[in-house]
């Protein structure tokens, strides 16, 4: 397969929705490996992004939380900064906090939610703001309200334990359901927002996506999000991820990832995306990016096979999905430059939002 030069956005319509509880597909039906890799930069918005490291949470109703402060800046634009939504007795409140932006407007406006990356034991919310420019203005300049998210993060070394990728959608899971209790005294349109994550945080999108017991157990329906727009990950389908790995650039971190997603197969596919197409799954644009994308090892290959065959799945169920692959990017710059007014990444994430019901 040639490599596509600035991407090339493949979709097709419908979606499905049954009720019921969630449950993974079985087994038998999906490939069988045992390793997974990830860059050490997945889930940097640049150089040194991780600026939240993990740390032991405080007890909970022992914390002391900043005041929600709203201020004027960039002209119209007002940002109510470390707005807690704690949502579930074992949440802490220091860790639970969103930022919003807004622009003036005269009606409600629709919701976007950022979720940041870090490999699920770094990053911050703040990142979005201060490592990529014109991240959020673009989406302000679309007329969104714009939520970056901070949830827990995951221990990097020692005993698996505490928090795990299935707590951190947990956590996200409850910022949407108070944003949409709080929709009102913000001026949000009560409609579903929109969630787009990078690189850690693409993949909890996309389980958010996915598996609907997050939102439902956090008492929202099962179609609350709109659709999930995903930067640069492997993680859709973690056992078949980790069939790319060895031999790879990556191939050091395979220990890395079994802690967080577990040693087995069965472990791992819990908390992959792929594991829940059987019913409701939103509308997702997969974005992928990274030079010699045909050629095994390089992480261009990796993410482009793993988002490619993620769609497909999603499309063979009758879901909506896109996909884009950018030669010319690479992880960081993906993030630096997106909102610019020549980046083609940007570009796509507009087409995919206009062809949304």
């Amino acid at each position: 397969m040639s490599s596509i030069p600035h991407g090339l956005a493949l979709s097709v319509n419908g979606v499905g929705m049954e009720s019921g509880r969630r449950r993974p597909r079985r087994l038998r039906r999906m490939n069988r490996h045992h390793a997974f890799v990830l860059t050490l930069t997945v889930g940097c918005l640049a150089s040194g992004c991780l600026t939240r490291s993990h740390s032991p949470a405080p007890p909970h109703g022992g914390e002391t939380t900043r005041p929600a402060a709203s201020a004027l800046i960039a002209g119209e634009t007002h940002i109510s900064r470390d707005v807690s939504y704690v949502g579930a007795s074992d949440l802490p409140a220091a860790t639970a906090t969103l930022d919003l932006y807004q622009r003036s407007a005269g009606s409600p406006q629709p919701l976007v939610v950022l979720v940041h990356g870090g490999s699920w034991v770094g990053g911050d919310k703040a990142n979005f703001e201060t490592r990529a420019p014109a991240f959020i203005p673009w989406w302000l300049d679309q007329g969104f309200t714009v939520a970056a998210v901070n949830f827990r993060l995951a221990t990097p070394t020692g005993p698996r334990g505490g928090v795990s990728v299935s707590t951190q959608a947990t956590d996200i899971a409850h910022a949407l359901a108070w944003l949409h209790g709080h929709a009102a005294d913000y001026g949000i349109a009560d409609q579903g927002p929109i969630l787009l994550g990078y690189s850690s945080g693409a993949h909890l999108v996309a389980l958010l996506g996915a598996d609907t017991r997050y939102v439902v157990n956090a008492g929202l329906p099962e179609d609350h999000i709109a659709a999930t727009v995903s930067l640069d990950v492997h993680a859709y389908d973690v056992p078949f991820a980790l069939t790319l790995m060895p031999g790879s650039v990556v191939e050091r971190n395979i220990p890395k990832i079994e802690r967080l997603f577990g040693a087995t197969v069965e472990e791992q596919f819990l908390a992959s995306p792929i594991a829940y197409i059987d019913d409701y799954v939103a509308p997702a644009m997969l974005v992928s990016v990274g030079d010699r994308p045909d050629q095994p090892g390089t992480h261009g290959y990796i993410v482009r096979q793993t988002s490619e065959r993620y769609a497909r799945a999603l499309r063979e169920h009758g879901h909506h999905a896109v996909t884009v692959h950018d030669d010319d990017e690479n992880h960081t710059t993906l993030a630096t430059g997106f909102g610019a007014p020549d980046d083609a990444i940007t570009r796509h994430v507009e087409a995919f939002l206009a062809s949304l019901p």
